[in-house]
């Protein structure tokens, strides 16, 4: 097959005022939106489908015998405050036209399930932060020192049976408060039969931990009243393009990869006019569903995912290769299985490959 010369290459994220594939521009509706300051937005919880969604949430605490009903509101992203129960939702799902931005941009929105999933999963950092559980010596026992340092590069064990699963890529193993979180999500998702799916395991302690200790404290008052938010959107002076443009850097994973998998790329796809579609196309198709699966399963955080396989992407349009449409399944199976081969190479060495 013709060769082609390597270019050398460092990836770049799109920018903000770029469409999701990062050719085209945003309508002139949203491009004055990204200009808005978000404090300007009035944006509120009332009146949108948030308002559900919290009424869900509060129902099923309700339903597993707890009185307590941590306060909502807007924030830059999701999360509870260290030591505070109230919990924090993105600014964007409060607007229809934000979330579609959201979408172009982050690569994808919050599904019904996932905000559902995010609350139960916030609301088990309030509850722990309610009754401060974390500082009792039986909370210690069963999820660890609190204490410890926050690793955003952790390294999970994936399918291993000391930890629920809940949120992709193994979010339960990244530090105690997030394994008790997840616990408690799994604990109070309707239907989740936890008993009889973590049989065996040993996370299956964790469960009863927290079965036992909302039966004892469901309706006593929390220990910490204060409900004081961390960020809210009356806060935020930016602009909506500035929030995107921040979160842009700290996700940014430059990857000097140049020629490294060509020869994979090569085996996957036809060379140049051997076939009639261009390969890209492919790869582009499939981008988000490799972002989604690999991510999920293999615990390797989001930003170096998309950074590798938008590196693919580039690389077998440099090469110009080609497929031939009936074995697009075929080439989808094999790029999805490099691609998480990859990945397990970079979370286990922090590395691609070897030297």
């Amino acid at each position: 097959m013709p060769s082609t010369q390597p270019e050398t290459r460092v990836l770049r994220e799109k920018h903000p005022s770029e469409g999701a594939d990062g050719r085209g521009r945003l309508s002139p509706r949203r491009e004055a939106l990204l200009q808005a300051r978000i404090k300007d937005l009035s944006l509120r919880l009332s009146g949108t489908p948030l308002e559900r969604y919290i009424a869900q949430l509060h129902a099923e605490l309700e339903a597993k015998g707890l009185s307590f009903k941590p306060q909502c509101y807007l924030s830059d992203e999701w999360g509870c405050p260290s030591g505070v129960p109230v919990i924090g939702l993105p600014f964007y799902l409060a607007d229809p036209d934000l979330l579609s931005i959201e979408a172009e941009l982050g690569g994808s929105a919050e599904t019904e399930a996932e905000i559902l999933m995010y609350l139960r999963h916030e609301a088990g950092h309030a509850f722990n932060y309610a009754w401060r559980l974390y500082d009792t010596d039986e909370w210690r026992r069963v999820f660890g020192d609190y204490g410890r340092p926050y690793q955003d590069d952790y390294k999970p064990r994936p399918f291993s049976r000391r930890y629920v699963f809940h949120i992709s890529g193994w979010y339960a193993q990244k530090h105690p408060d997030e394994d008790f979180a997840e616990t408690f999500a799994v604990w109070l998702t309707p239907g989740s039969d936890w008993e009889k799916r973590y049989q065996g395991w040993g996370a299956l302690k964790k469960l009863q931990y927290v079965e036992a200790t909302a039966k004892r404290v469901g309706r006593s008052p929390p220990l910490v009243q204060l409900a004081q938010p961390d960020l809210t959107t009356e806060e935020m002076e930016g602009t909506v393009q500035e929030h995107y443009r921040q979160r842009e850097l700290d996700e940014k994973v430059d990857l000097e990869l140049r020629n490294s998998f060509d020869h994979a790329l090569e085996d996957i796809f036809w060379g140049p006019g051997e076939a009639p579609v261009s390969a890209a196309t492919l790869v582009q198709a499939e981008r988000q569903r490799l972002l989604s699966t690999v991510g999920h399963y293999s615990g390797v955080g989001r930003g170096v995912v998309r950074a590798l396989v938008d590196h693919l992407a580039e690389r077998t349009a440099a090469l110009n290769l080609t497929l031939y449409p009936d074995d697009s399944r075929e080439a989808a199976m094999q790029l999805a299985s490099l691609v998480t081969v990859l990945a397990m190479n970079y979370l286990h060495t922090d590395r691609f490959f070897e030297d």
